[in-house]
């Protein structure tokens, strides 16, 4: 396993004599080349210098030529002077140029040619400026002869000729240094060639024993960084490398399986996020962690708010097995045993053995009965908060590894959260639950609009008052579904149902605001103020009908009184006097024994006392008082043969009578047959009152029972009454178990009937 260490440290060793020996000779073939080089780039420099004193000499000589020619044509004096400054400098020129051109054998006399030259060419320009000075005409004369032009070219030939020579010394000189470093480059680039060829030697082995299995390697590695945990790694190198990669095929391994167990995570926690009850939330758990740690049933227990946990959910469990009461009943003994301390700060806890773990009778048991020989307790904790606890069962002992407690650990808090989200869920829906029964029960109307004025619920009261189920209601205008009519503002309101009908109400509206205090709709309660208002109105009645009731036959006996203490009137009017008064007296009576009678019913302490009545004398003796009074009716009584015995409080089935027959006789104020017939049939009698009165509509008809109601024509208003009579009949029907009921026509007549029980067993409570 060492000889890839020891290989690449000779190598290595190797590679670094082949480097020193390259840097030796680098070192020694540029020192020599930088001692020739020295030398020749001191030649260089001088002969660089006499071209410099060349070109300057050369720029002087145009300048002089210039200048010449300048003053020849112009004669402007600053013109010569630059002519003889410029020789000046020539002069100075040539001593340095021939001082410079000394240690060089041929340069010498080249100098002294272009010297001579020049000295021909300046005399000859100083006739020219001589003749300008005697006259522009003698310059002309002087200058078209061409002598002074003719030095010029001459000079300026030799002058090249010297430039030239010392060009082509220069170039020489760096040639020969230039050869020096070639050859110090050469050297290198051998001796680089070599090292190099020494370097490819040593990189085509490392490729062979080292380069492949280190692809090999990064290949593997870039695999498992990709993702890609299914191709093994395998090298084939019994090295060091041969071992790292044995190591990375390790971790594939486990890797491989940590990845399978989170996809598996994964799946579960999609599968308990839709889970919507603890129940299925259990199953749903036991059945993506069997697979992992072989579990076969699962318990799952909530925590009250106190901390107490509380079963909750059983899976995996015989459905008739009865193990749900018998984990209740070994409640005390089960939170012995449990490590809570540690389960409340997030430990897994395994149980290997029940059997062993078990310290009373009642847990030995409990272990028998439902098989279970393992746990493994798994704490449901959301942001530190203790929520429940998982019980995972094996029927066989079962001791957790570290990588299965660490897999139901991650579980864990992916089942908190789900748990969390359940309860929540469950909270919720109960709420709602109350929330829903309560609006939907309560006895006013309710009404819930969004914030654009749409109906989004309606509740049964509400239904019945606006006539719009709630299924029809929603998603209308507020206006449409609750419509409201006000006489005046301020003043009382009607709803309008969707049938046109209206009852009067009140409104009481608030808005409904979000956890921002945004408006998120309203809410408005609609109460049924018809009883309130049916009240006020019977009140109303009640006064003003008691009031004229009461009044009129006081009057009489304030009158006929009046009359019998003030005047002197004969006995036969005095009798008759007297006979108005008791009249009057008993219909006060009759007017407060009805107010009586109303009052007792409606607080109850008007009680019945049935007995067996033989219904036909009881209509005799009824009718006989209203025959000897009644001069233009005819009262007939048209009874079977045989009656069954009925039951019915004596004083009270006689009221009735007198009622029904005596609203016959007021209310046919022409006269005609009054009938009064009674049937058999089954379980009670019908007894049933015909006039040939006035009769009624059936518009008339529909409050005909109610306090205080009177048909609204002059023939009824003349009769008078105070509307209680028919009220207090039918009230004492139905306290005897029977119904009273009529049919009229108008101008014909009407026709009253009501049934009494033929048993004690159908005669009603007497309340």
């Amino acid at each position: 396993m060492r000889r890839l260490r020891v290989q690449l440290t000779i190598l290595l060793a190797l590679l670094g004599l082949l480097v020193m020996a390259w840097g030796a000779t680098i070192f020694l073939g540029a020192r020599d080349a930088a001692r020739n080089s020295a030398s020749v780039q001191l030649t260089v420099d001088r002969v660089d210098g006499l071209r410099q004193a060349a070109t300057r000499l050369s720029r002087d000589f145009v300048t002089m030529d210039t200048s010449r020619r300048a003053y020849l044509l112009t004669g402007d004096q600053a013109t010569l002077q630059a002519q003889i400054q410029a020789e000046e400098h020539a002069s100075e020129g040539f001593g340095q140029l021939r001082r410079l051109a000394l240690p060089w054998k041929g340069l010498p006399p080249l100098v002294e040619r272009v010297g001579t030259e020049y000295r021909a060419w300046v005399r000859t320009g100083r006739t020219e400026v001589k003749a300008r000075q005697a006259g522009a005409q003698a310059a002309a004369r002087v200058a078209a002869k061409g002598f002074a032009d003719r030095q010029f070219r001459a000079l300026w030939e030799r002058q090249t000729n010297l430039e030239d020579e010392l060009a082509w010394r220069q170039a020489a000189y760096a040639s020969s240094q230039g050869r020096t470093y070639k050859a110090a480059q050469t050297l290198a680039v051998r001796t680089a060639v070599m090292v190099l060829a020494a370097v490819l030697l040593i990189a085509l082995y490392l490729r062979r024993a080292v380069g492949a299995p280190a692809d090999a390697l990064r290949s593997a590695s870039g695999r498992l960084a990709g993702g890609d945990l299914g191709t093994p790694v395998e090298l084939g190198v019994d090295n060091e490398l041969g071992a790292v990669a044995s190591d990375l095929e390790t971790m594939r391994r486990r890797l491989a399986g940590r990845m399978e167990a989170l996809e598996r995570l994964r799946h579960l926690s999609a599968q308990v996020v839709g889970a919507t009850s603890l129940q299925r939330l259990a199953e749903v758990v036991l059945d993506g962690l069997q697979p992992e740690i072989g579990a076969t049933r699962a318990i799952l227990g909530a925590a009250r708010p106190g901390g107490d946990l509380v079963l909750r959910a059983l899976a995996g469990f015989p459905d008739d097995g009865g193990v749900a009461d018998d984990i209740v009943k070994a409640d005390a003994e089960i939170r012995e045993l449990l490590p809570m301390a540690a389960l409340r700060g997030g430990q897994v806890v395994g149980m290997a053995n029940l059997e062993r773990v078990a310290s009373s009778p009642t847990l030995h048991d409990l272990v028998a009965r439902t098989g279970v020989r393992s746990l493994a307790l798994v704490p449901l904790l959301s942001r530190g908060r203790f929520l429940g606890l998982l019980a995972l069962c094996w029927t066989q002992p079962h001791p957790l590894d570290r990588e299965q407690e660490a897999l139901l650990g991650l579980a864990g808090n992916q089942i908190a959260g789900a748990l969390e989200a359940a309860l929540r869920l469950e909270e919720a829906e109960r709420a709602a639950g109350e929330a829903r029964a309560v609006f939907y029960a309560i006895a006013d109307g309710v009404l819930l609009t969004d914030p654009f004025g749409r109906v989004t619920a309606v509740n049964r009261a509400l239904e019945a008052l606006t006539g719009w189920t709630e299924d029809e209601a929603r998603g209308r205008t507020y206006a449409e579904v609750l419509p409201i009519a006000e006489d005046q503002v301020g003043g009382p309101a009607d709803l309008v149902s969707r049938y046109g009908r209206k009852v009067p109400v009140t409104v009481s509206s608030a808005p409904i605001f979000d956890a921002r205090g945004r408006v998120v709709g309203g809410v408005d309660v609609i109460r049924d103020v018809s009883k309130e208002r049916e009240i006020d109105e019977v009140k109303s009645a009640l006064i003003s009908t008691v009031s004229h009731e009461l009044r009129t036959p006081l009057t009489l006996i304030h009158g006929f009184a009046e009359l019998l203490v003030l005047r002197d009137m004969p006995v036969e009017r005095q009798r008759s006097s007297a006979v108005e008064i008791l009249d009057a007296s008993r219909r006060l009576a009759r007017l407060i024994d009805d107010l009586l009678s109303v009052s007792r019913m409606e607080s109850g302490r008007l009680v019945l006392d049935p007995r067996p009545l033989d219904l036909g004398t009881v209509v005799e003796r009824i009718l006989s008082p209203f025959r000897a009074m009644a001069a233009t009716h005819t009262l007939r009584a048209k009874l079977p043969g045989s009656l069954p015995v009925v039951w019915g409080d004596p004083d009270k089935v006689e009221q009735i009578l007198t009622n029904l027959v005596g609203n016959a006789i007021k209310y046919s104020p022409g006269g005609g047959e009054v009938l009064v017939t009674v049937e058999h049939d089954g379980d009670s009698v019908q007894v049933s009152v015909r006039d040939q009165g006035i009769g009624m509509s059936p518009r008339d008809m529909g409050q005909l029972f109610e306090k205080f109601y009177r048909v609204d024509r002059d023939e009824v208003r003349r009769a008078g009454g105070t509307g209680l009579g028919l009220y207090i009949t039918k009230r004492l029907v139905e306290m005897h178990g029977g119904r009273l009921w009529a049919e009229s026509w108008p101008g014909v007549g009407s026709v009253f009937s009501f049934t009494l029980p033929t048993s004690d067993e159908l005669a009603g409570s007497g309340r």
